[in-house]
This record gives structure tokens, sequence and C-alpha cells, in this order.
């Protein structure tokens, strides 16, 4: 069995990338993405959504920064979580847990849309925490 031609192994990760990249930008974070000869980076904004009421700056969010390798996603990317605001300690180990258990769980596969759409439901279950509390306090039901 021939090994894959360099060229056709660098075409065929673009265009995974590529489509990744449109794919993820449905979800509608904002996105900036910064390319070099050896990588690119890839800067995501995470928000809960849920509270349209709710003021900007009293929001969970964070910025995601994976520094995908020329070969992406063939290689994994490294991943940063940056610009933190309201954000617990907790979870920035919970996604972090959750990251390393997409790269195990999907090797040699595209990991940036499971780990942005994985931070977004944790940003938005933690952002409800205060919430569901309030409710079931008011319910008389007690958690399990």
């Amino acid at each position: 069995m021939g090994s894959v031609p360099l060229e056709k192994l660098g075409s065929f990760c673009k265009a995974l990338r590529n489509s990744e990249l449109r794919t993820a930008a449905l979800l509608g974070c904002p996105m900036k993405v910064r390319k070099s000869r050896h990588f690119f980076q890839l800067e995501v904004f995470v928000c809960s959504h849920i509270e349209t009421e709710t003021p900007p700056e009293a929001r969970i969010s964070c910025k995601l920064i994976f520094k995908c390798p020329r070969f992406y996603p063939r290689d994994t990317p490294v991943v940063h979580i940056r610009s933190k605001c309201n954000f617990p300690d907790h979870l920035v180990a919970a996604i972090f847990a959750e990251f390393e258990r997409i790269r195990h769980l999907y090797p040699w596969s595209q990991h940036i849309l499971p780990m942005v759409t994985s931070a977004l439901y944790m940003i938005e279950w933690e952002d409800q925490k205060p919430k569901r509390a309030i409710t079931v306090g008011k319910s008389n039901i007690t958690p399990t």
C-alpha cells in the first residue's frame, strides 16, 4: 500500500478544515482566523445566549483559541481558553476534560466543531444554574 502524496494530504485536510469552519460559522459565534505556513489559529467567542435581557457583561463568556497544525484534522489542535468573563474555575476544568474526551473519541477527525458545541452547551448549562435553583425552590421539588 503506497503512501498518500503530501500535496493530496494537504488539500484533503484544507477541504475538511474549510468545511468545518463554514459549519462552525452557522453556530453564530464570532470567529477570527489567522493563517501561517505551518498552522492556522482560530479564535471563537463563546457566550451564553439563553437570556437576551441579560446584559453582555453579566453573561458567561470566553474566547476559545485553537492552534491547529498544518495537517489538521489529522493532527489535533492545541486549545486555550482566554478572555474569560464570569467564568467559574470549575468550568475551565470541565471543558478541558470534555475536550480530552472528544480527542480520544474522534481520533484523526474534526475537533473544532464538537469542542465549540460542547463548550456552548456547558456554558449555557452553567448560566442556567441559578435560574434552575430558583425554579426548583419555588416549586417545592427537591433536586436529585
